[in-house]
């Protein structure tokens, strides 16, 4: 198939604007909890797995619906599936604050993370459609610094509040002015453009599920997300265990991750567009990624620990939104089958955040730190391994394929 241009429109900075908002919101939505974890472990009597449970819930989301999610908005559009997800995010991020047990947070949160879901299992789609091929990892970049942003504002003013019922309807009430602006200026795609012929839900999961560009690049990313999760999840108790640091110095180090994490997302696109090649911005970077994960966890406190926790958030940053433009620059895919690829890709970028980490490194791990990390890097090690088979759809290898 070949690659459709799409039609330049300003418009197309919007429809980025209100994608980006979307993910912000459910980002720091869900991160509250980590922020007020001091709070809702002892007034819900929570275990660290019961709490380890609720804070993944809003990705356990993404399992379910990533898949289903991306066939659907191939057939009925990206705008009416989100705008459904939507709906159920919003009751789940303002009424949290009704919860009084754990399975109602759970299932609360639960239902906050769908819109994020399925949001991203078709973000490639979306944007595609409005965006052309040479600007395509510029826009995936800015669309992932969300993320960095969302958690950042999270666990960075959760606290500020008086009250964990006022965090939880401040939440809520924005994702709810997100969602009307979602329904009221988002469009499929602009005016003049060709449309998509349309097919059984079938049709399109079979065509995606066929190719094996899209399971490398789903790989990729489930070792991505399982890195990012190790370091996230256990690194400020390692650091106030192993290394002594105060809980709050913890945390501050841990965030030095997300903060490179957003400059990784918007300088990794920025020069691989410039180059005209993706390759060299992914395998190289996660080797050097693992070396700087790993070396951040065996040095002392102090400014060598910060730079390398620093580099490793940038190298995260650098290949995820590289990877997540894929869908959309795969001559066999393309526009017509980017939802239902960026359903599959989606469910397997969840399921390694949430098993890769609760189910394998830890078990295997246990209490042994080092074991732990250096698990966590290798996962993004493999990362550069599996991108080796992927391949270059950068806009000079696309610019020859045409000529």
């Amino acid at each position: 198939m070949e690659d459709s241009k799409p039609v330049l429109s300003p418009y197309r900075w919007v429809i980025l604007a209100i994608m980006w908002s979307a993910v912000f919101i459910g980002l720091a939505a869900q991160f509250q909890v980590a922020a007020l974890a001091y709070k809702i472990i002892p007034a819900f009597k929570l275990t660290s797995g019961q709490y380890s449970m609720i804070l993944t819930a809003p990705m356990l989301a993404g399992v379910c619906f990533s898949f289903a999610a991306g066939a659907l908005a191939d057939r009925f559009g990206v705008k009416r599936v989100v705008a459904v997800g939507f709906a159920f995010s919003v009751i789940g991020v303002f009424f949290r604050y009704a919860a009084h047990s754990f399975w109602e947070m759970f299932a609360l949160m639960f239902l906050a993370g769908i819109c994020p879901g399925l949001l991203n299992a078709n973000a490639s789609k979306l944007l595609g459609a409005w965006f052309p091929g040479e600007q395509m990892n510029t826009a995936m970049g800015i669309y992932f610094s969300a993320s960095g942003v969302g958690m950042s504002v999270g666990l960075a003013t959760s606290a500020l509040f008086p009250t964990t019922k006022s965090a939880f309807e401040t939440a809520g009430f924005v994702m709810l002015v997100i969602w009307l602006l979602w329904l009221a200026f988002i469009k499929a795609s602009p005016e003049g453009a060709p449309g998509l012929p349309a097919m059984p839900v079938t049709g399109y999961i079979k065509v995606a599920a066929g190719s094996r560009n899209v399971w490398l690049v789903g790989l990729a990313l489930m070792f991505l997300m399982g890195s990012s999760m190790v370091f996230s999840g256990f690194l400020p108790n390692a650091l106030n265990k192993v290394h002594g640091m105060s809980p709050v110095a913890a945390g501050f180090m841990t965030s030095i991750v997300t903060f490179g994490t957003i400059v990784g997302s918007l300088a990794g696109p920025f020069l691989s567009d410039r180059v005209g090649k993706i390759k060299p911005f992914i395998t190289p970077v996660a080797v050097l990624g693992a070396i700087a994960g790993y070396g951040s966890w065996l040095l002392p406190q102090g400014a060598g620990m910060a730079a390398m926790l620093a580099l490793f958030g940038i190298f995260l940053g650098i290949c995820t939104p590289l990877l997540m433009a894929f869908p959309m620059l795969l001559p066999e895919i393309g526009p017509v089958y980017a939802g239902s690829a960026g359903g599959i890709i989606g469910t397997l970028q969840v399921i390694g955040a949430v098993f890769i980490p609760s189910f394998i490194v830890a078990p295997l791990a246990g209490q042994n730190y080092d074991l732990l990390f250096a698990l966590g890097s290798l996962s993004f090690l493999m990362v550069g391994v599996v991108s080796l088979l992927l391949p270059e759809l950068g806009a000079a290898a696309r610019r020859r394929n045409i000529s």
